[in-house]
């Protein structure tokens, strides 16, 4: 599937122009990225493992990916969610926890506190297919263990840091 994903200024204020998912970012552009942390109430969160041929594929991570064009950050999350984990979520059940800024991207995150049944969650095939919920101790040793996305590790660390203590 094709995804025309908006160009963003410094600001993190939509310009105007897009671009296919995979093509080069202009100079002086970003992509917008949004994530969710979903966190149950024993304080576990929601980790998903990357789907091949994906890059970083068998790696672990929290529910993400692209804001498409025309949405907002929060709608992205909601979307990402939905098609990620299977879990519905309202705009007003995500808590912003940040934006930051990297290399041409800006980074968006936001927070859902929610008990999920295991039942309950679906992959997405191609984009994910594994789950756990892990602690803020056991995402640390995956982290050590190099089985995360490097540069997503100190964002989610600033995003989350009240919950994982990195």
């Amino acid at each position: 599937m094709t995804e025309l994903l908006d160009l963003y200024d410094e600001t993190g204020t939509r310009i105007l122009g897009t671009v296919l998912r995979g093509n080069p970012v202009p100079a002086g552009t970003n992509l917008m990225l949004t994530a969710v942390m979903t966190l149950r109430s024993d304080g576990r969160f929601l980790m998903t493992r990357r789907a091949y041929p994906k890059k970083y594929a068998g790696r672990w991570e929290i529910t993400g990916g692209c804001v498409q064009s025309g949405e907002r950050a929060v709608e992205g999350a909601v979307r990402e969610l939905f098609e990620e984990t299977g879990i519905r979520a309202a705009e007003s059940d995500l808590i912003p926890c940040g934006i930051f800024h990297r290399s041409g991207y800006i980074h968006t995150f936001f927070l859902l506190r929610r008990d999920v049944p295991d039942e309950q969650l679906r992959m997405q095939k191609g984009e994910t297919d594994a789950f756990r919920w892990v602690t803020a101790d056991e995402y640390r040793a995956l982290v050590e263990a190099h089985q995360t996305i490097p540069q997503h590790t100190p964002l989610i660390a600033a995003a989350f840091g009240d919950y994982i203590h990195l």
